[in-house]
């Protein structure tokens, strides 16, 4: 599904038909309703009586809050580490490709394959800020040219200036995650 800027009632309804929206009804879920995207979906998480029809014109805003923020398409993400490799490296970094993966394991954030300059991240930072994504993807670049952790990897992934936020929110993010599936 192509990123959009902005959903119109029409839109929504057509989408859950097309079945570019999911509806995902839960008898244990009673009044609220939450959206979210998984790679090129969206999920619509609601009560099991809840009516999409009845409900479309509060929907629609919802969705259109969720499109506002989205990062999460693969052409963003091409975007982005194009973006990150001109301002923090002058254009030496290219990745021969970058894109969402779901089979990330659970501790890993991302990884790049040196040898043939794939990176991949894990889907589950289609949630993330912008900021917190964009620390990644520099992590992920600065491995093109330097494999371990070192100092001078540090330093080179040190350059976009949140580094340590991110690195706080993504700890807080995986201990959320950890608490959601029990662990």
């Amino acid at each position: 599904m192509a990123n959009r800027q902005s959903w119109s009632e029409e839109e929504v309804l057509r989408a859950i038909a097309r079945g570019e929206i999911e509806v995902r009804r839960s008898s244990r879920r009673k009044k609220t309703v939450a959206v979210s995207k998984e790679i090129d979906t969206f999920v619509l998480r609601a009560p099991a009586r809840y009516s999409v029809e009845s409900n479309i014109r509060s929907l629609t805003e919802l969705f259109n809050r969720l499109a506002a923020r989205d990062h999460s398409s693969a052409a963003d993400l091409v975007e982005i580490a194009e973006e990150m490799n001109r301002r923090y490296f002058a254009g030496r970094l290219s990745p021969s490709s970058i894109r969402w993966v779901t089979n990330q394991n659970i501790s890993r954030w991302a990884s790049t394959t040196t040898s043939t300059g794939d990176i991949r991240i894990s889907h589950r930072l289609q949630a993330v800020p912008r900021w917190v994504l964009e620390t990644v993807v520099v992590h992920e670049l600065v491995h093109l040219q330097i494999g371990p952790h070192s100092k001078e990897f540090h330093d080179l992934a040190n350059r976009h200036p949140r580094q340590s936020d991110a690195q706080l929110y993504l700890a807080g993010f995986s201990d959320g995650e950890r608490y959601c599936r029990g662990g």
